[in-house]
């Protein structure tokens, strides 16, 4: 079993998963729950997206935004 070295939370703002992916050098990074497990992936597609609305939107929320949408784009209200 591997441990994830880095992950976000719902909370984390998308101004600090920019920056975590930036410094990692990655375009995807995992989200984790309250008890560690994971929740789901949110991608640098997807942040760059919810920042046009506002770059301190919590990462949960563009993941819920997007969720169950199959074949990308953007969600209605975006």
């Amino acid at each position: 079993m591997s441990s994830i070295e880095v992950a976000l939370v719902p909370t984390d703002t998308l101004l600090h998963a920019l920056r975590v992916m930036e410094r990692r050098g990655t375009s995807l990074l995992p989200v984790v729950g309250e008890q560690g497990g994971l929740v789901g992936l949110v991608s640098r597609a997807h942040v760059l997206a919810g920042w046009k609305v506002d770059p301190l939107l919590p990462v949960g929320l563009v993941m819920a935004a997007y969720e169950g949408r199959r074949g990308g784009g953007y969600p209605a209200s975006w």
